[in-house]
């Protein structure tokens, strides 16, 4: 937000120390703003150009040797200095800027006495764009018929001046304005505001006579204010109004044009004008967009609209697009004579997302976005009517239309007392406090012993609580008036999180493992996307980011295993031997409806060999086992049955099948976990790798936390081998699930201790061998009876399974 001093001193009376002359004042205003939170990014001198003075054009003479120069007698009242100029609009009788040799121009260009064409310049006439002040360069600048001889022309229009610019946070909408600063500024010093001049509305019914306004939905459009003034003659606006307005960053274009820009800047309201004799049906409609596909904004851009967006129509036929910039069918130009003026209130959120989606950010839809008074619409109205009236002579119509079906209310808050020592470790008195609120514009509406009870002001939408006005009250009183002390702190322990929990124990083992943690960011490219579909069941469409910065960051991820991949391609790149890692954090996915659905997963990547150090220690490969223990190690922490969850069943598609299974804890699919097929690991130019994914949530959701001790056995266990010969794809688990599913209640555990491959089993044959442990829990049991079971057993077994035992 840019402003200029003399402006701000026009609408506050400030104490003497803050309107100095030089420096002083506007350093003292700066420092004020930004000790208060609204920090002054820069301060600059404006017009102070020494060396530029009013000077006389007394002759005029064609150059000799060049057709489109002439030579300039300037007369200064001490002087009378001859300068070639090229300006075809220097004439005789003229007082326009001259520029003496050795002046520094705002360019930064030196103006030097110097011989054009065999002819001596001892100076130049200046344009308004060689002074800094606009960007009119089409001839030399004319100034007042009554400026004196020799004097700075800087100080004969007043324009010695200084611009700041305040970094103005998104919830302070009320600063975006020189008003709303005046205002803070009159808090801060105790100065007083000064209301400016204006054309207050009467009630009359003149104007609905002549123009109606219909609001489809107040939630879009809460208020909709609008004037009428006739009898225009668009001409340039006046040279302090221009020059104020190049100051502040705005181009000029015309008298009505720059007044609705002047108040929006002076205000914080925005406004716009619309030329009467361009609106047909004479009906204002505020309306969604709806079925409206497109519409052309001044910019004579034609936009794509969505259905949600915010119309301002002439009747069926739109005209602006609502608080973001109007329409190219209704634009004032010189042959308007007469305008509609229109100051409204939109739905911050509704122009925000028009904005951003035609990426079309304005003045106006700036200030929208932040928050503009409902109840400053007909006081910005008034202001640009006084202007329009004193500029163009316009005749302004009586009455006004104000259309405002949803009234805001503010809602009073409490302030207790004890509250405002607890917070800010300073106790400040109530005389204090309502001094300071009072200044603000919070009206105090009830006292009691412990508190008061306030109402903020409707330009001040931020203050929606205790602690916000507690804030204020830290500003203003200053806080370099705060003595730094320790808070009072009680400690006490937080309420349990689950979630948090689990995962400190998941850390925890997963670390002790070997693995290291790491965090990626939560996009991916489309093609990862694909490739790795996550745990989320049937496939599902990813959530597209509006705005990425760069492609392979175009879609927040389904799978956790996109980011680990780019970690192990990184440290493969830096010649790592072998990684592993794991990553705990959200995958996202959208809902046909549109919404969007997120959940907590774990995932981990294995490649190369488990680190080892010392001596005589070899390097020990990651294979699928290595990546089974692991999931066997995250079973146990959260107490699952770890036998009762494998299946060679629903395998991921980006998995080696036969090197990968799946797992599932009361019928739902909880994780996947292999070797990833060597095709995909040549798509993505990466030696073979072992990953999982778990879903985190349903672990948390089937943990155990109910841990049940038992004594250790008083007799001991009765061990017995067995080795069986079996197709290469026969799952091992298959034969364990059977044995413990058999209800036998003298077997006890069963374990595979070996598989083998080579001579003497055949090719495409496999031996699995297990360990079988009996045991009693009342006696000790003998040969013949753990003979006599495992004999029964194995004959069953091989029967069921077509299997033989290895001799």
């Amino acid at each position: 937000m840019k402003f200029t001093f003399n402006w701000l001193k026009e609408l506050v009376d400030l104490p003497a120390r803050y309107t100095g002359n030089g420096e002083e004042g506007p350093y003292a205003v700066a420092r004020a703003l930004t000790m208060a939170g609204l920090e002054v990014e820069s301060l600059r001198p404006f017009g102070r150009v020494p060396g530029v003075v009013v000077g006389l054009v007394t002759e005029v003479r064609p150059h000799p040797q060049a057709d489109r120069l002439f030579l300039v007698t300037v007369d200064t009242r001490d002087e009378k200095i001859t300068v070639v100029c090229g300006a075809s609009n220097v004439r005789v009788g003229m007082k326009s800027p001259l520029a003496k040799a050795g002046t520094a121009l705002p360019s930064g260009t030196v103006v030097k006495a110097t011989v054009i064409r065999g002819e001596a310049s001892d100076g130049m006439l200046c344009s308004e764009r060689e002074l800094g002040l606009s960007q009119d360069h089409e001839g030399i600048m004319t100034l007042p018929e009554d400026a004196p001889l020799g004097q700075s022309v800087f100080s004969c229009l007043g324009l010695n001046d200084w611009i700041l610019e305040v970094a103005v946070t998104p919830n302070r909408g009320d600063c975006l304005g020189v008003l709303g600063l005046a205002r803070e500024l009159a808090a801060l010093t105790g100065g007083r505001l000064r209301r400016p001049p204006s054309s207050r509305h009467a009630k009359d019914s003149s104007l609905k006579r002549l123009v109606d306004v219909e609001i489809r939905d107040s939630r879009l459009c809460p208020r909709y204010s609008a004037r009428m003034v006739c009898d225009l003659h668009p001409i340039s606006s006046p040279a302090w109004m221009r020059f104020r307005l190049e100051a502040c960053g705005f181009r000029s274009i015309n008298s009505v044009v720059d007044v609705t820009n002047y108040v929006m800047l002076e205000t914080g309201q925005p406004l716009h004008a619309f030329d009467m004799d361009q609106l047909r049906a004479r009906r204002i409609v505020i309306r969604p967009a709806a079925e409206t596909k497109k519409f052309v904004t001044l910019d004579a851009i034609e936009r794509e609209l969505a259905p949600e967006d915010i119309l301002v129509c002439d009747g069926d036929v739109p005209v602006a697009l609502a608080g973001i910039m109007g329409g190219l069918n209704s634009e004032v130009g010189p042959n308007t004579r007469s305008v509609l003026l229109e100051s409204a209130h939109f739905d911050a959120l509704t122009v925000r997302r028009t904005a951003k989606r035609l990426d079309l950010h304005t003045e106006a839809s700036h200030r929208f976005e932040r928050g503009v008074d409902p109840q400053g619409t007909l006081d910005a109205l008034d202001r640009a009517v006084f202007f329009l009236a004193e500029i163009n002579n316009g005749q302004p119509v009586k009455g006004v239309m104000d259309r405002y079906p949803d009234k805001k209310k503010t809602s009073p808050i409490v302030m207790r007392d004890q509250k405002v020592k607890d917070i800010l470790g300073i106790e400040l008195s109530r005389r204090e406090i309502e001094r300071i609120f009072k200044s603000l514009g919070v009206k105090v509406q009830a006292r009691s012993k412990r508190g008061i009870r306030v109402l903020p002001p409707s330009h001040r939408p931020d203050l929606g609580r205790e602690a916000d006005l507690i804030e204020e009250l830290a500003r203003l009183h200053g806080y370099e008036k705060i003595p730094a002390t320790l808070p009072l702190i009680r400690a006490r322990g937080g309420p349990a999180d689950t979630y948090l929990r689990w995962g400190r124990r998941l850390r925890n083992f997963l670390t002790g493992e070997g693995l290291t943690e790491v965090i990626n960011l939560p996009f991916t490219s489309r093609e990862m996307n694909q490739r790795f579909q996550g745990l989320w069941g049937e496939q599902r469409s990813p959530v597209s980011v509006l705005n990425p910065l760069k492609q392979e960051s175009s879609e927040m991820r389904l799978s956790l295993i996109p980011g680990l991949v780019g970690n192990l391609r990184s440290h493969i790149d830096q010649r790592a031997k072998s990684f592993s890692a794991f990553e705990l954090g959200k995958v996202f996915h959208l809902n046909p409806n549109g919404s969007s659905e997120e959940k907590t997963c774990l995932a981990a990547i294995l490649h190369g060999h488990r680190e080892q150090k010392g001596l005589r220690t070899g390097e020990m490969a990651f294979s699928f086992l290595s990546l089974k223990g692991l999931v066997e190690g995250v079973l146990e922490v959260f107490g699952a049955e770890k036998d009762d969850v494998w299946t060679a069943d629903d395998i991921s598609p980006f998995l080696h099948h036969g090197k990968a299974a799946s797992l599932q804890w009361d019928g739902s699919r909880i994780g996947s976990l292999g070797e990833v097929h060597p095709n995909l690991c040549e798509d993505l130019s990466l030696p073979t790798f072992l990953t999982l994914e778990l879903d985190f949530g349903k672990l948390v959701q089937y943990a155990r936390n109910d841990f049940k001790v038992r004594d250790l056995p008083r007799f001991p266990s009765v061990e017995r081998d067995l080795a069986i010969v079996v197709e290469n794809a026969f799952p091992s688990r298959q034969i364990i699930n059977w044995i413990k599913g058999l209800g036998q209640i003298l077997i006890e555990d069963v374990q595979l201790f070996d598989q083998y491959h080579g001579t003497p089993i055949p090719d495409g044959k496999k031996s699995l061998a297990y360990t079988i442990s009996y045991r009693s829990s009342d006696r000790t049991l003998t040969d013949e009876e753990v003979n006599t079971i495992h004999h029964d057993l194995t004959s069953k077994m091989c029967q069921k399974f077509g299997t033989t035992l290895r001799e």
